[in-house]
């Protein structure tokens, strides 16, 4: 029977190798259906219409060609840079050329790709965990490589079916030339295409990392309730997102309104809908004092043209003649910004430590949504004839907020709103504070640390004892809770006594009839889980509340074995 039997361990195939054939694909392929329709149906609205500027010159192209080039087009909501060739009829090889690439992200497409994927993955979750319990983090790892994987291969399959060539008719009349070779010598070739390299990039890194948060939720909350740096930064993430959020859906709002009330056509109206975040984002940046800039710049090369370039830098404190300063109502949208990010943060009675964690997250993720929401156009022409002036000639346009006020604009207004406004509402305010917090929960909606995450022990939890050396006594109160969490049993200030049962004497009848019940405070609240608390992987016992020593030291580990 060979080694059968004879203790011979059995050779597991590689980590990765199961990994990759191990598991289930079925979420992962679930999960990129919503997404790529998004994208599909952002190449069908733009491709419906036919009705196109050069007209007058060449007949439109056809659907086919439209939505060809409009597919190619929806991949510059992943980060693909979108080319358009254009070569004569003429021509030999690259000469009489001219290629240009627009590099601008259709933000309003991106977000959508990212609810959708967002949503495919919750369903995903769900179902996975009905059937296999909470996800460890090499699950959630694992979930998040096949999704990234198999969203790479549908952005590969987009970008292969996606691009066209098109050679367009002559509205003159001119007839049809073809060589030997089957070129045509009447018609120009016009070529429409994506990067496939930027594009799988950024869908990899996008998908993986979405699927990494929703995946390791449970993860992450283990790891929230164990660490107070931990959960301290989950919090900053989410508040400082709801922030970003607000702030630029209203940024998005005030655009389109100016857009609507500037336009000439409604071609423009309906263009501007892809970009309304990329508006909202350059609108508010401007108005928090970053400084707008246009740039256009020319190469010769070998032509002779020369090289020159022009640069137009509009700032809040310093508007040129031929901007008006009805501009500088912007400002308010700075200020709502930094009034949103300090209202939250005094409604989450936030401490010092916890506010310079928002106002850097908050400040690092509006850098990083400026940065990508600017717009750059390069063109490039091959240029043949006499020797003065054969040659490549290259123009590039951008506009933009430059990095580095946008950089400064942002911590400044980030720490104006973390740090400035939550104390000068509580002055305002007065007493307040305390109800909000009586009916909000603890504060920043923490856990104390005698809690576990996935609720409280279970019944005859007591007669297993778990394998860990015994620990003291609890206080009279319970364990002492990290700073700012008031303690279990001891009312806030200002809050009604309770009443402490004695022993043998049920809670519900040694509490007043009249007392508020308390809030029920988790670290689901802090990393925003959207169902109930899964229970320990593996049939792990979770511990009753155990004291902890004064440090903020974590759970022994040991408890909690089967568990990342």
């Amino acid at each position: 029977m060979g080694g059968w039997g004879a203790g011979t361990p059995y050779a597991q195939p590689a980590p990765f190798h199961r990994l990759l054939t191990g598991p289930d694909w079925r979420p992962a392929l679930k999960a990129a259906v919503a997404p790529t329709v998004v994208l599909l149906l952002a190449a069908l609205i733009a491709a419906v219409p036919s009705d196109y500027q050069y007209e007058y010159r060449f007949h439109s192209p056809e659907f086919g060609d439209r939505f060809g080039a409009t597919l190619a087009m929806a991949l510059n909501a992943l980060g693909a840079p979108f080319r358009l060739g254009y070569q004569s009829p003429l021509s030999r090889g690259h000469a009489d050329r001219m290629d240009i690439v627009f590099r601008v992200a259709p933000m309003t497409v991106t977000v959508l790709w990212c609810l959708a994927l967002w949503l495919g993955l919750r369903a995903g979750l769900q179902q996975r965990k009905a059937v296999a319990g909470q996800l460890t983090r090499g699950q959630a790892a694992g979930e998040a490589l096949r999704t990234a994987l198999v969203l790479a291969g549908v952005t590969t399959l987009l970008w292969a079916f996606g691009g066209t060539t098109w050679q367009p008719q002559d509205t003159y009349g001119v007839p049809d030339y073809t060589t030997t070779s089957g070129r045509d010598l009447s018609r120009p070739a016009v070529t429409a295409e994506a990067g496939w390299l930027e594009a799988v990039g950024w869908t990899v890194l996008l998908a993986g990392l979405l699927a990494f948060v929703v995946y390791g939720t449970d993860a992450l909350r283990w790891a929230a309730w164990r660490s107070r740096a931990v959960r301290g930064w989950a919090l900053a993430a989410l508040t400082a997102g709801r922030a970003v959020a607000v702030s630029v859906a209203l940024s998005a709002a005030a655009a389109f309104v100016l857009v609507a009330a500037n336009s000439t056509s409604g071609g423009q109206i309906g263009l501007s809908l892809a970009f309304l975040p990329n508006l909202g984002l350059t609108l508010l940046g401007f108005g928090s004092g970053a400084t707008f800039q246009a740039h256009s710049g020319v190469s010769g090369g070998g032509t002779g043209w020369g090289d020159r370039s022009e640069d137009l830098n509009i700032s809040f404190f310093d508007l040129p003649d031929e901007v008006t300063a009805d501009w500088r109502w912007a400002g308010l949208l700075a200020l709502f910004a930094a009034g949103t990010l300090g209202w939250t943060a005094y409604r989450r009675q936030l401490d010092a430590v916890d506010r310079l964690r928002l106002a850097a997250v908050h400040a690092a993720a509006l850098t990083l949504l400026m940065a990508v929401a600017g717009a750059m156009m390069t063109r490039t022409s091959s240029v043949t004839g006499l020797s003065t002036t054969a040659g490549v000639a290259g123009q590039e346009n951008s506009v933009g907020l430059t990095f580095l006020t946008v950089l400064a604009a942002n911590a400044v207004w980030a720490v104006v709103g973390a740090l400035l406004v939550p104390p000068l509402l509580t002055a305002v305010r007065g007493g307040g504070a305390a109800k909000d917090a009586a009916y909000a929960g603890a504060p920043y909606g923490g856990v104390p640390y005698g809690g576990a995450p996935y609720g409280g022990a279970p019944q005859g939890a007591a007669a297993h004892p778990q394998p860990y050396a015994p620990v003291p006594p609890a206080p009279p109160y319970g364990p002492t809770p990290p700073h700012g969490v008031p303690a279990q049993g001891v009312p806030e200030q200002g809050a009604p006594t309770s009443v402490v049962p004695a022993p043998g004497v049920p809670a519900q009848a040694a509490a007043p009839s009249d007392a508020p019940p308390a809030p029920a405070a988790g670290v689901s609240e802090v990393l925003g889980s959207h169902g109930a608390p899964p229970t320990p992987a593996g049939g792990t016992p979770v511990p009753a509340d155990v004291p902890q020593p004064r440090g903020e030291e974590p759970v022994d580990p040991t408890v909690w074995r089967e568990h990342p």
